[in-house]
């Protein structure tokens, strides 16, 4: 893609076109016809005494409708100036080898004043034969005379050829000699005629005055602003970067003996609140500028006489509230040496420059200073100062053509208005895809207070007494290139005016402005906006905080690097992971501090809360965020090239979400409670008909968790929208607006901690029997009921299979059964709340009014998230959620997750995914309850038992079980070992008959003959 693109402008039309709209001063002057540059000017030719000018004129002719120029007097210049200027062109004739002719040349026409030829040049024919013939038409001018003469006179035989000031001089039509016509010009009012000579007013050339341009007029030139180039300029201030011109035109006072005088200046910077003007009215604005200075204290180079005279003085830049702007002349006696600038200080007044032009000049200016306060003296910090009329000229300095101050009236129009190299749109547009773009400041200083380095992102400026929305310079250390906040996509561009519309992926702020390249590739200086914008400037401190500067800053003026941006339509917004587990909301200044606060619920009369906050991790409240099923999406359009041609795609660019309803975990409550807006928390039966939020991500790890409204959009978002904020020292916790807040210094940042649990049983399929803390183990009964059984159970009552669900989780869970030969006929371990409550009366499913049964219930396994079973006499499947073909929710009671409270310890709990409640004992009877109740199990590795196993069908060799004891048949000679189903060694023995008997422990063992294995179960 072409960054660079640069054009043209016709700054002739943009400025001068209007500069010259009213009349042009006339001076009169005294002309030298031989003078070599006499050319080079232009003049209006009228009475001596000022009251009638020549002026060509259209005429039509009323018999064929033809048009041509004629002349006539006028006694007003008006606009029409260009028609009244002449320039005086020499000319020589054959045979006239001593003696000069002269001709006039109209500036508006081209064209040369002419009179037909004759003999003669009576008055009775004069008025019609003052004409101007097309300069371009040789064969039409043939028969006319369009050069005059002077008569004689000591002047002209003197061979001055002066046409005197306030006298004047007949011109002689030249018809062949320069003696033979005693006619002579004349113009009396609005009467062009040709008189005998002497008989008529004497003619005199007026030259033209200079013209001043003001602000506006300057600003016109690049839309708002200006460049002054000079030829072969190298140290050119002026054209180093873009100019914003502004009238001061009252004086503004400050304290005594201050003010700000009336007058133009030039600005680099300035604030929003002069974007589209060009007049400053208060000092507010004029002291938020910086500015073009003549600098007092340093010389270009020149002598020390020079600089007592207050040349060759050089420019800097001075920020408006750095001048001294004491005024008092020194003539008056309230004068103040000591109170005047002083060394290196800036007057005021060398801030004050005059651009002025003429219609000799009309494409080039000069720059005066009026009043050049400057220091005489180098090396010194004596107050000589001088005060001088200061003209901008240029001169080389080691080669290098330079500007510099000059003394003196005369003015060098060596300035012209610099191109404007206006970048086209279609040069920022990639081909069928979003253009999108990091904007990131490059002007500016190196200063906490400037823009420079740092990006432009949508946020909420937070000031002393409001906030608001609004866009911001954000560093390096804090910006989040990859979010959409911080990123602007091309939404429109306007290729006639070469305007283009940045618009904030996230927040839908636009940006509508020109701009100009630069000499560096991807950088450009923002020409004008169409629609200001302000940003605010924000610094980070050593404590991590972000400071907000300022919020007055506008982007015009400023110069900016556009950076491709990487797209994740995901980006910027949390994406977690399914069943990551559950967590702490945290309040805090940082993600490391020990200085933490944590979201609680508190019981406000029945009302449950979640606006007081907790240090003690162990009283806050753990919720789950429960992520919706789909995503949502906010889209924007954008521009992209098809066939040379900007075309607009819409709703192409996408942004896109998740959101989350918070749900409270509480294992004392049966109702299942949400937080809602305004932090009460709502009973709902489903996630999805909770409010929802949305988690947005901050550079440093924290998160805003933003409350999305059922018409939420990506671009409505600034009005739809809150966030969790705590109070650091009461530990209250609101509902805030300052969504896009980044950091103030007394923030307290939103943190998501994950619940600190310890490890998981393995995720894999295995078989465990679970033996409690306090003796016994976790069994099923006849009825189908979970219990704690004791020791003397059967064995093969105590092992469960375990079957994984969910083994991607931070916390797995699985599907705990009582294992048989045939997987249909297991019996799964289900917390029995739904069946309890669908079949009100039936108290087998219950222990207490508060405690629902821990049961088992026959199913197949279908895949890890669903169970086929018989439910009120159907088969049915079972899943996390239903469907409307049939499927039953409820999944999450048959699955558990099994892990370590503390990895310290080799105990460990047992929690039900659907409340994450946790496997409890109460007589017996299991049942869920709270983590501080939970039944402390240690697990066993085990197998399913079954009748005793052959080692092979085919072998002679037979393991029999019996009391106590185990019997080889058909293996002497052979290697015999017995373990328990824990691995522990019980025997090891060749066999010396086929009919051994070995001792073995009651319950399931492992017997392995010559290295086949079987199990057994002993009595």
């Amino acid at each position: 893609m072409n960054k660079k693109f640069s054009t043209l402008m016709t700054m002739g039309l943009l400025a001068v076109g209007t500069l010259f709209g009213t009349a042009n001063a006339q001076v009169s002057k005294t002309v030298n016809l031989l003078d070599d540059k006499v050319g080079d000017n232009y003049y209006y030719v009228g009475t001596t005494d000022g009251t009638s000018f020549l002026k060509a004129v259209e005429v039509k002719n009323t018999d064929n409708g033809s048009t041509y120029t004629s002349l006539e007097g006028t006694t007003t210049v008006t606009s029409d100036v260009d028609y009244c200027l002449f320039k005086i062109e020499v000319v020589s004739k054959p045979g006239l080898t001593t003696d000069k002719l002269f001709r006039l040349k109209n500036k508006e026409t081209g064209q040369y004043v002419t009179f037909k030829a004759g003999t003669s040049i009576s008055a009775t024919t004069a008025t019609s034969l003052g004409e101007i013939a097309a300069s371009d038409n040789e064969a039409a001018r043939a028969t006319y005379v369009n050069t005059f003469s002077l008569p004689s006179s000591a002047d002209y035989t003197n061979k001055k050829a002066e046409v005197t000031a306030g006298t004047g001089m007949a011109f002689i039509p030249f018809t062949g000699a320069l003696v033979d016509n005693t006619n002579e010009l004349s113009l009396s009012g609005v009467t062009f005629s040709v008189v005998v000579k002497d008989a008529g007013t004497k003619l005199q050339f007026f030259g033209v005055d200079d013209e001043t341009v003001k602000a506006a007029q300057l600003n016109d030139a690049l839309k708002n602003g200006f460049i002054f180039n000079s030829k072969d300029v190298k140290n050119n201030i002026f054209a180093a970067q873009t100019i914003k011109a502004f009238d001061v035109q009252s004086v503004i006072p400050l304290e005594t003996g201050y003010e700000i005088p009336m007058g133009t200046y030039f600005a680099i910077a300035y604030p929003k609140e002069l974007a589209n003007k060009s007049v400053i009215t208060n000092a507010d604005d004029f002291k938020k500028c910086t500015f073009i200075v003549a600098d007092p204290a340093t010389t270009v180079t020149g002598t020390a006489d020079d600089r007592k005279a207050g040349k060759n003085f050089g420019f800097k830049t001075l920020a408006g509230d750095d001048f001294n702007f004491y005024t008092v002349d020194k003539d008056e006696p309230t004068y103040d040496k000591e109170k005047a600038p002083q060394g290196t200080q800036v007057s005021v007044h060398n801030a004050i420059f005059e651009v002025t032009t003429n219609k000799n000049n009309e494409d080039k200016y000069a720059i005066t200073i009026p009043n050049f306060y400057y220091k005489k003296a180098a090396g010194t910090d004596k107050p000589e100062q001088g005060v001088v009329k200061a003209q901008i000229a240029s001169n080389k300095v080691d080669n290098v053509q330079t500007l510099m101050t000059a003394t003196g009236d005369d003015k060098f129009f060596v300035f012209t208005y610099g191109d404007a190299p206006v970048v086209k749109p279609i040069d920022l547009l990639n081909d069928s895809t979003a253009s999108v773009y990091n904007i990131r400041f490059v002007s500016g200083e190196n200063k906490p207070e400037s823009e420079k380095g740092k990006y432009l992102t949508a946020g909420t400026y937070v000031g002393s007494s409001n906030s608001y929305n609004t866009l911001m310079a954000v560093g390096s250390a804090v910006a989040m290139p990859n979010a959409p906040q911080y990123q602007f996509v091309i939404s429109d561009v306007n290729a006639e005016e070469n305007l283009v519309t940045f618009k904030n992926r996230e927040t839908g702020k636009t940006i509508v402005c020109s701009l100009f390249s630069t000499d560096d590739e991807d950088v450009y200086y923002v020409a004008k906006e169409e629609n200001y914008m302000t940003f605010a400037i924000t610094d980070l401190k050593k404590d991590g905080s972000v400071e907000y500067i300022s919020n007055n800053n506008g982007l015009t003026g400023k110069t900016i690097e556009l950076i491709p941006a990487t797209v994740d339509k995901f980006a910027g917004f949390v994406n977690r992971d399914e069943n990551v587990g559950y967590t702490y909301i945290k309040f805090a200044l940082d993600n490391v501090s020990n200085d933490n606060l944590y979201m609680m619920v508190r019981n406000d009369n029945g009302t449950y809360k979640a606006d007081k906050s907790t240090p003690k991790e162990g009283a806050a409240a753990l919720f789950e965020l429960v992520k919706s099923e789909k995503p949502k999406y906010s889209q924007n359009n954008y521009v992209y090239v098809k066939d040379g041609i900007p075309t607009i795609k819409l709703a192409g660019d996408t942004i896109a979400y998740y959101t989350y309803a918070i749900k409270w975990i509480n294992p004392s409550e049966e109702n299942t409670y949400y937080v809602a807006n305004g932090l009460n928390l709502e009973i709902k039966g489903e996630a999805k008909d909770a409010d929802q939020f949305v988690i947005r991500e901050n550079y440093d790890g924290s998160v805003a968790i933003v409350k999305v409204n059922a018409m939420f959009s990506v671009s409505g978002i600034n009005s739809d929208v809150a966030m969790f904020n705590a109070n650091k020292t009461t530990g209250n916790i609101s509902f805030s607006e300052d969504v896009y807040t980044i950091a103030n210094a007394d923030a307290v940042k939103s943190f998501l901690k994950a619940e600190d649990l310890g490890a998981s049983l393995e995720a894999k399929g295995q078989h465990v029997a679970f033996q409690t803390s306090k003796g016994g183990y976790m069994s099923m009964n006849s009825a189908a009921e979970g219990v704690v059984a004791i020791k003397t159970a059967a064995d093969e009552d105590l092992t469960f299979w375990l079957d994984t669900a969910e083994t991607k989780s931070v916390l797995p869970s699985f599907y705990l059964s009582k294992a048989a030969a045939d997987p249909a006929q297991r019996m799964y371990m289900y917390y029995a709340k739904d069946s309890a409550e669908y079949y009100i009366n039936n108290k087998h499913y219950s222990i207490d009014n508060m405690h629902k049964m821990i049961i088992f219930k026959t199913a197949t396994l279908v895949s890890p998230d669903t169970l086929a079973m018989t439910v009120n006499g159907k088969s049915v499947n079972v899943a996390a959620k239903p469907d409307a073909a049939g499927t039953l929710g409820g999944l999450n009671n048959f699955r558990f997750q099994i892990f370590k409270l503390d990895n310290a310890s080799d105990e460990y709990v047992i929690r039900c995914r659907e409340n994450n409640q946790y496997v409890s004992n109460i007589n017996g009877m299991l049942t869920l309850d709270s983590q501080d109740k939970a039944l402390k199990v240690i697990p066993e590795e085990g197998m399913i038992p079954t009748d005793n196993e052959a080692i092979d069908a085919e072998s002679a060799v037979k393991v029999i079980a019996g009391n106590g004891t185990v019997t080889i048949q058909g293996a002497a000679g052979q290697a015999v070992k017995i373990a328990t189903v824990l691995g522990k060694p019980v025997a090891s023995e060749v066999v010396a008959s086929d009919n051994a008997t070995i001792a073995a422990p009651a319950g399931v063992v492992f017997v392995t003959v010559n290295g086949e294995t079987t199990k057994v179960v002993v009595k």
